[in-house]
Order: C-alpha cells, then structure tokens, then sequence
C-alpha cells in the first residue's frame, strides 16, 4: 500500500529553498531516468517549486472537463487539430514544500505500481547521491528543418500581409509568431536554467514540461489563462509590449494609441464573452502597466463569484471559447486563426497554446504558453509573437519580438556560468540530507 506522503525531508531549516531545489532536481532527474512524463512548476510570486509524474508513462489526449476533479497537469497546444489535442499528465506523484506526496494509489495498475516503485527508488538513491545524474531532456525524434526559422525579411513580409489583410476585410487585429533557433551552451543543465527563469521573473509562471515523444519544453509565462480558487474564477487581458522603462514607476509608464487600443481589443473580447455567458456583475481592475521582465504589458484583470458548482461549469466555458485567446490569435478569432495558419509557415506547437495544474491542492491555474522554448539536443528554439493593428509597423513589431526573446535569452547566456555554482550547491545540500 502507498502512503499518502511517501517521502519528506528529514530537516527543513533556514534553507528551505536549497533543499525543496534538490528533491526537485532529483524528482525530475528520477522521472528521466524511468522515462516517465514529468512537470516542474513555480506559481507566480510563489516561493517554493512544486512537481508532478506521470506514471501510467504516455499521457492521453482529452478535453478537460473541471467537474472531473482528477488532479492534473495539462499541457495544450496552440490549435487542436486531429491527434494534437490537450495532453493531461496524472499526478500519481506531487512534490510540493511538504513533501512527496501519492494520488490515486488504490487504483494504480500493475504497471502504474512497478513504476512507482523504480522511480521512488531512483529517486532516494539521486537524493542520498548514490546515483550521479548528468543534464538530460526528451527530444523528438527530429529536428526543426531550419526553413521554419523566419529572417526579419520574411518576418516583416509576415506583418506586411497581416496589415493588408487587416484592411482588406476590416478585422481588428491578427497576432503573428516567428520562432528562432539559438546554441544551447556548453554543460547545458535545464534544471539550472528553471531556476535562473524562477529567480529572473518572480511574477511569471515558470515551467519545465518533459514528455517522453513529446520533447521538452520551459517558460516564464506573464499571462494567465483562468484560475480558480474556492468559488473565484479570475482571468486577464494582457497585450501591449514595449521595453521596460529605468528608474521610472510603473504608473508613470506612456502608451501609444496602438498598444493602448490593442489591450483594449482584447479587454473587450472577454467582457462580451462574460456578457454573453449571463455574467452582469464582472469585476475588473486595470489597465495597467505590469512588468515582464525586461518588458511591460497593459494588463485587466477579470473575476467572477459563484458557487462551486457553477465555476467550475463557468470554467469549462472559459477555457473552451476563450482558447486561442485573442492576445495570440486576433480579432474576430476565426478570420485571424485562418490567416495565422495559412501564412506562418510552421506549427506553433505547444508555443500560444496553454498549460498548468488543475486540481493539484485545490486549486487550478492555466497559463498561456508564452516566452517559451522547446529543447532540442544542442539548439533551443524559442518563440515570439507581436499582435498586429492596421497601424502596425513592420520594422518595430520585429523589434518587439525581438525584445520579447531577451527573456530567455538572457538567462540562456548566464546559465554557463551557473551550472558549476550549482552543481557544487546540490552536492553540498546532498551530503547534509543523506
């Protein structure tokens, strides 16, 4: 029979942060090894790292229904189409501050149980450090054929036909992604680099997804999709980007129209989508600016109260019409999602898709997948996107998304540096803990 809390620390100290850092190294270290599904995950101002393994080993494609309070951890893609649909991650196992902890056991199969024990095995052997781990992460089978990767030419002939578009049929807005590859550096460890994105951007929801066939993927997403607490939904608009002004407080922060009625477009989009669900008493704060890393965005916040039942069915609302958001797709969705597909000349991928836990210590919270990338086994493709107006300028959108891929790449050339730092950290912590 398992436990509910399998494995906790034998101390917690002052240095609570080093110690949950190495069981989650080790936790994820021990899901690669076993090759099982796995997901690290830092809440926006949130101290600690949480994780979860999946040990039925292939996560299944499926709709997400918030009645079925399963806990999981869902990982969308940008558009559903065929078999790539949203693929749900059972938490069989959760590590959180407390400890490790089992859901589900009592229906474990045969299976689910012999991978349970392996990876507890390998994960108290990586904990006393009679295991030595090396840096690893999934791959797909394939590489990124390099013609997907767009020159600021083609970029800026991207945005070109966007505006035409905008003007021709008289939409509002399309929002228009490029993704480009960079070196990964030497001694690459992508634990390191989830805490460089934890401690960089505290306000991001930061994540490390590895998938067995699927790849790896990381981010520090601003934008969230839903969350739910007790008997509160809340969700936001975010859009407008520009550099994040020095010295200067943010509520002194100047928009120009563009940025201004872009966040407006998608403030709007959400209050009609509440009107139209019978929503008369939205709450709203905002616009405004918050920062992003080296960027700020105008941001509204939305919540709504209701009794549990009626949130969650609220929920499942929510995520299935507002998913592509406008904020990564355009206005009206279904004129900027046929344009996104037949003219961005690759597949976004998990990339302005969605992901995060759902049921995991009572709460949900979904984020839209932006400034992330996808590993690959020498090279990191990241990807960006900048929401186009009909006064959109294509040299200065290619400057944002420019800017935008600053928040990974700033922490991908700091991470050589770290990795030894941190090596000698994890050991250190080890010897204390064993």
């Amino acid at each position: 029979m398992v436990t509910q809390s399998v494995v906790r620390s034998k101390s917690i100290r002052a240095d609570v942060k080093q110690t949950n850092s190495h069981r989650i190294a080790a936790f994820y270290q021990a899901a690669l090894a076993n090759r099982l599904p796995v997901a690290l995950w830092r809440q926006p101002r949130g101290r600690s790292y949480q994780a979860i393994v999946d040990l039925t080993s292939e996560p299944q494609p499926a709709a997400i229904d918030f009645h079925d309070n399963r806990p999981m951890f869902v990982f969308s893609p940008f558009v559903k189409e065929q078999n790539s649909a949203t693929l749900c991650l059972q938490a069989d196992l959760h590590l959180n501050a407390t400890g490790l902890h089992s859901y589900r056991a009592a229906n474990y199969t045969v299976r689910q149980v012999e991978h349970h024990r392996r990876f507890l095995q390998t994960y108290q052997d990586l904990l006393r450090r009679e295991l030595k781990a090396q840096p690893s992460w999934y791959t797909l089978p394939f590489a990124v054929q390099r013609n997907m990767m767009a020159t600021e030419a083609e970029f800026s002939a991207l945005v070109k036909s966007a505006i035409d578009f905008i003007r021709a049929i008289q939409i509002r807005k399309v929002v228009v992604s490029r993704m480009m590859e960079t070196p990964l550096p030497a001694n690459f460890d992508p634990l390191v680099t989830f805490e460089q994105l934890c401690n960089r951007y505290p306000h991001a929801f930061v994540s490390l997804v590895a998938i067995p066939d699927v790849g790896t993927w990381m981010g520090a997403s601003p934008e969230l999709l839903l969350a739910l607490d007790h008997e509160q939904l809340s969700t936001m608009a975010l859009a407008g980007t520009q550099a994040h002004p020095t010295n200067q407080p943010l509520n002194l922060v100047q928009w120009g129209h563009k940025e201004v009625e872009e966040q407006a477009l998608v403030s709007d989009y959400i209050r009609s989508f509440f009107y139209k669900a019978g929503i008369t008493d939205l709450q709203e704060v905002g616009p405004e600016t918050t920062a992003a890393g080296n960027v700020v965005h105008l941001r509204t916040t939305f919540q709504v109260k209701r009794p549990q039942e009626e949130i969650l069915t609220l929920a499942n609302q929510v995520l299935h019409q507002l998913h592509p958001t406008s904020a990564v797709c355009g206005m009206p969705k279904d004129k900027a999602l046929s344009f996104i597909l037949a003219h961005e000349q690759y597949d976004r991928s998990f990339y302005s898709g969605f992901l995060g836990p759902v049921h995991i210590g009572g709460q949900s919270s979904l984020y839209v997948n932006l400034r992330c990338m996808q590993l690959q086994k020498q090279t990191a493709n990241l990807y960006i996107g900048a929401g186009i107006t009909g006064e959109s300028q294509p040299a200065a959108e290619w400057r944002e998304t420019a800017l935008k891929s600053e928040t990974l790449l700033n922490v991908l050339h700091t991470t050589n540096t770290q990795t030894a730092k941190h090596a000698a950290l994890v050991s250190r912590y080890a010897t204390r803990e064993s």
